[in-house]
């Protein structure tokens, strides 16, 4: 009976950080990947499951067995593709070897994906799961909790939800204090200790997510590039100023009708803040996208073509959230209710022929684009 010994790396880190092709056949050339992956990397986890896989394959080779070797990878990118490229790896191994029966060898951090995949193609005998030693002290735990949460993975499976439900608590504990104190006035200010909770909140929310997405860098890389818009007079940084501005004239406008509106419950108040303000903010992002596209036309000759998808996908979905605001409002009895579901209707009707426009007109460009590189390229 011809059995193989299959480790499985899900998110490709035996591809991303040495550079070796998957899938890996054979004992020597899985030693080598795993000798590379602990250089690049000693403390990865992967590397023990390929020597594992190694070890197994020893055993069962000195004890007669008819075996065979080999590691599949998936993609960085965990999900659908991470499995189809997954999927095609391993029918490429088991086409070539064959075997009757499946060892699987693996960290154990997504047995529940990874099995899955293999039995529906091989019959799997064994799972045999890794685990790396570690010393039971609180300072290595810590170590490893810090060290997970520096891997993107990490990051985004596990700070990201924490750091959007402080970020949402924190927004909604400061807008409950501001729409009191708009109501009640200085009665509202007993409501400063859960204020300072969420202001706490917010600036953990807000660390968490510059943590994530490396914010700081970005930041640095767009003060750079407003720094040269200036010295090369860019078009535009105008267009940016004026949107930036709309956004606070925007704003404050939204808090005004709020105010004025004479409403005293806070999801109505922020109800109408947010349809207040949401045409304003709309407008200031086409601007900015307006201005980049005028620059690109400018330095370069010619036009982006995700600024149409941009639009027409704004367009569209301003006019149903916004036809969506105005039905709510009648629901809860901020406006009448005669004339209101017919417009609605009407606004969402407009919306959707504005994304289908979006779709047809995004149809169009890469065959005007094809025509132009042709063009060229008869030219030159």
């Amino acid at each position: 009976m011809k059995k193989l010994i299959l480790c499985v790396d899900r998110d490709d880190d035996i591809g991303s950080k040495t550079g070796i092709e998957t899938p890996i056949l054979g004992r020597e050339d899985n030693l080598d990947a795993a000798v590379k992956l602990g250089l690049e990397d000693p403390e990865d986890s992967d590397t023990n499951s390929i020597l594992s896989a190694i070890s197994t394959y020893d055993d069962l080779k000195e004890e007669g067995e008819d075996v065979e070797i080999a590691t599949v990878c998936g993609d960085q990118s965990i999900g659908y593709k991470s499995d189809l490229e997954l999927s095609k790896e391993l029918d490429e191994v088991l086409d070539q070897i064959s075997p009757e029966t499946v060892i699987l060898v693996s960290d154990g951090a997504e047995d529940e994906y990874i099995t899955p995949i293999v039995s529906s193609k091989a019959d799997i005998s064994h799972v045999k799961t890794v685990y790396v030693k570690q010393s039971e002290s609180v300072e290595n735990l810590y170590y490893m909790i810090v060290k997970s949460l520096q891997e993107e993975k990490g990051k985004r499976k596990i700070l990201l939800p924490l750091s959007l439900a402080l970020l949402v608590y924190g927004l909604l504990r400061i807008f409950a204090l501001f729409s009191n104190l708009a109501i009640k006035g200085v009665e509202a200010l007993s409501g400063l200790p859960g204020f300072g909770v969420g202001l706490i909140s917010l600036v953990l929310g807000l660390y968490l997510m510059v943590r994530i997405y490396d914010l700081d860098k970005k930041m640095m890389s767009a003060y750079q590039d407003v720094a040269k818009a200036v010295s090369t007079a860019s078009v535009w940084l105008p267009f940016t100023a004026v949107a930036i501005l709309i956004v606070l004239v925007g704003g404050l406008r939204g808090w005004d009708m709020m105010i004025t509106s004479g409403v005293e419950s806070p999801p109505l108040m922020f109800l109408i803040f947010t349809q207040s303000v949401m045409l304003w903010w709309i407008g200031a992002i086409l601007l900015h996208e307006l201005g980049q596209v005028i620059h690109l036309y400018l330095t370069q000759g010619k036009i982006k073509r995700s600024f149409w998808a941009i639009v027409f996908s704004l367009l569209a979905l301003t006019a149903i959230f916004y036809a969506g605001l105005e039905y709510i409002r009648t629901i809860v009895g901020l406006q009448e209710t005669r004339g209101t579901l017919p417009m609605v209707i009407a606004i969402i009707i407009l919306g959707l022929a504005i994304a289908v426009l979006g779709g047809v007109t995004q149809m169009r460009f890469p065959v005007e684009e094809e025509e132009e590189e042709a063009e060229q390229s008869q030219e030159g």
